[in-house]
């Protein structure tokens, strides 16, 4: 069955079929007319104009030789990203204006059981990371193995991390749909990183680059090498990168987040209060329960009348006695990374440019060290969790439990358990949450092994000159280790039960001590007689996924099917069979839930095939050659693709049209998009193990209470549906020739999703407007909510994107000013309805992505400003930077604006090879290298044997300083703070942590080479 999506589009159809309709109407009276005359006999023909270079454009597959084509695209060269003052591929992207929310990055990504530690990836428009495809070199990589839940669902993405940045030549950004020409998931754009090919010479790059408060130091290196200059040619590039953490505790504006944890040390302890009188506490609410702590730098010896108590609060934690657990003194908010590998491309001309045979690779590896503070049991009695259970002071028989206490059967403690330190003849279980403070920090080490491999076919200029084709098989793979250490919640109940054999002498289980943990003091008075059973408490488990892709396509292509007056109708089409698969091998305590505060994680298992088959044209109506007033130049685009899913018999056809127009000559080119596109669920979404995590939540059945860290598991779904989704876009480019060198450019765009998969938030079930299920304790506390994910949404952005570029030479050196800035004018979500918003969610555009965290916004302005100064060596860059602010709300629901912000990059550079001296004429015995040899088409040199011996004796101080380039910056010159927020009190790192990181002023100095 073949489904196409059917919309209803309103103006935007109207402006479409009056960008299309006008110059078709227009076009046709014109062929109604005499054609330009032929010139006179024997006269002699006007001479041919020097052809273009015609290249492969992203958004299509037939070459071109336009400046500015129907497709928004904008590219950024090899010097674009050198000059952005970033120093990974993800940070540049990020930076960009098109990038809003609902990004991944490395700073303040989430840790955890099945999660992606270190890796990072773009998102464009506003949509999620699954809405914008990321290609290398026009072709798809596997993705990382793990997902990432940056907000409403578990997102499978490109780790941007795990290709080489310094392999990279430029990078194009198409801004429209493209899943005609690419398939699944090209729904908000397309991003093209484009590696380096045929490189001639060698160049070394050594960079070094730190904060001004605390260290977070960086070094960066990279070697690239070219050969060959005939039929064949051979890049190479090595790449080392390293950078230092940051810790939460070291920014101000981080060393205490918006909400302090209840799973604390000492630790918030559910008791009986009968049996808290009877120990000599206070009993404050007879026949039920209360909730205790053990005073502040207790030894863990405290008597129960010097505890502090709460009827109905936690005593340690927001709106308690006492504040709860500061985790953000203990955990980092950058982790620490460490990044090398190797690339090389080669191409062989077997046939000149007809045939040419092209094979390139790489092997990334990239480590990341993240820490989180000590493991957050959680309430003690989860459903679906091992449950943690502290024993009485003395051993209670079986069924004489105390009333309102936990017994044993419910919490499986075996009848001889006892815990001397226990002030409290019960069993402490249900609602009791702790810190474990003792066992230190969790610790993640992830380690990501990336291979790529491609091996294909292509040539140009075949049959009449105006034939090429494209044929490639390539393989990648991701496999991701993550090691951590945690506590093991079996070994955690073992060492608090004084009864068990591991504290026996005589037993062959003895750990070395014979006194059981004593869970009952403070953190910051450590207990000696802890250590032993702590560290037979940690464990490190280690996971294992594996992501694999291999893709086998093909595409024919002309420039000239046939001739039209206006030039040559183009043509394109072709096929793609593609397989993908992913491994998730969670450790076998993960499997089997025994890690304190996760939920069993089981392993999964996924496999998919498709394949596809595409076909474009371009059709030219008029021409500089062709032309009549009004119409310089008129050409139409249209494209479809139909693309079967094997694996649950699905199957789609979608269709794409466009157009370009010239109205006068080249200064103003008018351009439009629409189309159709689909996305099918991700492996992770239909068969990926479940995520653990914490959200927000505020308890209508508890009268609103707020619960920062409500235990949640979301779920895979094999039933999931594909996503229809539909673009439009449309705008101009103009370069004025009364003002040399500037360009200004405006694009419109909406994009429509509709089926979106995602995880309803927890409050959503909560409220009852979403699906799931709601687990409570004995006392009506929530201890778990269980979500999966689900065919739930849809969602419409809408906005222009402004671009504005002008170069002008003078005496004092070439000035280029550079601006882009996109502006969101709506983002529709109706499925995101939460009380603070009112009955319906309307424009998002300008709040919060997740009121209960607040790690984003949807911004309405995003703008980057640059000048660039260029003079006898000198190339000196300032940018500035603004990210517009959101609504959000604080912790008692009160409105609050997250600030708009400016930042401040400088750098300067300065190339040596300005000091040389500027020759005419070669002089023997000086200056010129086998590079800047003459040679004819045949490859072989103009210049004699005995000229050429004379050139290549350069001088000692000519090698030394051409190619030579250093560079000095800063960015964030007068070290701007992120802006305060607070989401609910439930964000973690008090600032937007996944758009701005705690980095700060940061100084960097580079050392360029090229031989």
């Amino acid at each position: 069955m073949i489904r196409t999506g059917l919309y209803t589009f309103g103006f935007l159809r109207m402006t479409l079929a009056t960008c299309v309709g006008i110059p078709l109407i227009i076009a046709s009276n014109a062929f109604a007319q005499n054609p330009p005359p032929p010139p006179p006999p024997g006269a002699a023909p006007p001479p041919a104009a020097a052809e273009a270079e015609r290249v492969i454009v992203t958004g299509s597959n037939i070459p071109t030789a336009e400046e500015v084509g129907p497709n928004p695209v904008d590219t950024y060269n090899r010097d674009s990203i050198n000059k952005s003052g970033e120093f990974t591929t993800e940070q540049f992207l990020l930076s960009l204006p098109i990038a809003n929310a609902n990004v991944i990055p490395i700073s303040n990504n989430e840790n955890g059981s099945n999660t992606a530690v270190g890796a990072a990836t773009i998102a464009l428009r506003g949509f999620d990371a699954r809405a914008t495809l990321i290609l290398l070199d026009g072709r798809r990589v596997a993705v990382y193995p793990t997902g990432n839940n940056p907000g409403l669902v578990n997102v499978m993405f490109v780790d941007l991390n795990s290709i080489p940045q310094a392999a990279i030549e430029s990078i194009e950004i198409l801004k429209d749909g493209a899943s005609t020409t690419y398939g699944a998931d090209a729904v908000a754009g397309v991003v093209n990183i484009k590696m380096r090919h045929r490189y001639d010479g060698a160049e070394a790059r050594v960079e070094y680059g730190n904060t001004l408060d605390k260290d977070s130091g960086l070094f960066d290196s990279s070697a690239i090498f070219g050969v060959g200059k005939g039929d064949t040619n051979i890049t190479g590039v090595l790449n080392y990168y390293h950078r230092n953490s940051i810790a939460n505790r070291d920014r101000g504006f981080s060393a205490v987040p918006p909400f302090l944890s209840s799973n604390a040390s000492p630790y918030n302890l559910q008791l009986s209060s009968d049996v808290v009188a009877a120990a000599g506490g206070k009993n404050l609410n007879p026949g039920g329960t209360e909730f205790a702590s053990a005073p502040d730098f207790t030894n863990g010896l405290a008597p129960a009348s010097r505890y502090l108590y709460d009827a109905s609060t936690r005593v340690r934690a927001f709106g308690g006695l006492r504040p709860g657990f500061n985790f953000n003194q203990f955990s980092l908010s950058f982790p620490e990374s460490e990044r090398y590998g190797v690339y090389l491309s080669a191409d062989h001309k077997v046939f000149g440019d007809q045939m040419v045979v092209y094979a390139d690779g790489f092997y990334q590896n990239v480590k990341t060290h993240n820490e989180l503070a000590a493991p957050a049991t959680g309430s003690f009695e989860t459903k679906g969790q091992t449950i943690l259970a502290i024993p009485p002071n003395s051993p209670i028989a079986p069924g004489a439990e105390p009333p309102n206490t936990p017994t044993h059967a419910q919490t499986g403690l075996p009848a001889d358990a006892f815990n001397p330190f226990n002030p409290f003849d019960q069993i402490i279980s249900g609602g009791t949450r702790a810190r474990l403070a003792e066992f230190g920090n969790r610790l993640f080490d992830n380690e990501t092994d990336a291979w790529l491999s491609t091996v294909g076919v292509r040539g140009d200029k075949l049959f009449d000159g105006t034939w090429g084709y494209d044929a490639a098989f390539r393989y990648s793979q991701l496999k991701n280790t993550t090691t951590g250490t945690q506590v093991s919640a079996s070994r955690f109940n073992r060492i608090l039960n004084q009864a068990d054999p591991i504290f026996d002498r005589t037993s062959p289980q003895f750990i070395g001590t014979t006194t059981a943990f004593n869970p009952f003091g403070d953190f910051r008075r450590p207990i000696v007689s802890n250590e032993a059973t702590v560290e037979f408490a940690r464990a490190h488990p280690t996971d294992i996924d594996t992501s694999k892709l291999a893709t086998l396509d093909a595409t024919m292509y002309t420039t000239a099917l046939f001739n039209l007056p206006a030039g040559g109708v183009g043509l394109a089409f072709g096929g793609q069979f593609r397989r993908e698969s992913l491994k998730e091998r969670p450790d076998q305590l993960n499997v089997e839930g025994d890690i304190v505060g996760n939920s069993p994680v089981p392993t999964a298992t996924g496999g998919r095939k498709a394949y596809a088959f595409y076909a474009e044209t371009r059709i030219p109506i008029f021409s500089p050659t062709y032309k009549i007033p009004g119409f310089y130049g008129l050409e139409f685009t249209a494209g479809m693709r139909f693309e079967e899913f094997l694996n649950n018999d699905t199957n789609v056809l979608v269709p794409k049209v466009g157009m370009r127009w010239q109205p006068f000559d080249e200064q103003l080119t008018l351009r439009a998009t629409w189309g159709e596109g689909f996305r099918e669920p991700s492996l992770e979404e239909l068969f990926g193990s479940p995520v653990s995590t914490l959200q927000v939540t505020h308890d209508p059945l508890k009268g609103g209470l707020l619960e920062s860290e409500t235990n949640t598991l979301i779920s895979s779904n094999p039933n999931l549906q594909p996503e229809d989704s539909r673009s439009f876009s449309g705008g101009f480019v103009y370069t004025p020739k009364y003002v040399p060198g500037l360009t200004c450019s405006v694009d419109f765009w909406d994009i429509e999703r509709t089926g979106v998969v995602i995880a309803p938030l927890d409050q959503q079930v909560l409220d009852g407007i979403a699906p799931g299920v709601v687990e409570r304790d004995a006392g009506g506390f929530i201890t778990r909510i269980l979500i999966a994910n689900q065919n739930f949404g849809s969602q419409e952005a809408r906005g222009f994107d402004f671009g504005l570029n002008y170069q002008r030479a003078t005496p004092w050196g070439t000035f280029t000013w550079l601006t882009q800035a996109t502006y969101l004018d709506e983002f529709l979500f109706p499925q995101f309805i939460f009380a603070e918003f009112g009955p319906t969610p309307g424009n998002l555009a300008g709040r919060t992505t997740d009121p209960g965290l607040s790690n984003e916004g949807w911004y309405k302005w995003k703008g980057n400003s640059s000048l660039d100064w260029a003079w006898k060596g000198f190339d000196l860059v300032t940018i500035m930077r603004y990210i517009d602010g959101f609504h959000e709300f604080g912790p008692n629901l009160q409105r609050h604006y997250v600030h708009q912000t400016f930042f401040f990059d400088v750098q300067l550079s300065y190339d040596f090879t300005a000091l040389l001296p500027v020759e005419t004429q070669p002089i023997p015995g000086y200056s010129k290298g086998e590079k800047e040899v003459v040679r004819g088409k045949d490859g072989a040199p103009l210049e004699t044997a005995s000229a050429q011996t004379s050139n290549y004796s350069r001088s000692v101080l000519d090698h030394l300083l051409r190619g030579t380039i250093i560079t000095i910056g800063c960015n964030d010159v007068f070290g701007q703070d992120p802006p305060p927020a607070f989401g609910e009190g439930g964000n973690g790192s008090g600032y937007p942590g996944f758009t701005y990181d705690a980095t700060g002023r940061f100084v960097y100095a580079r050392l360029t080479k090229k031989f």
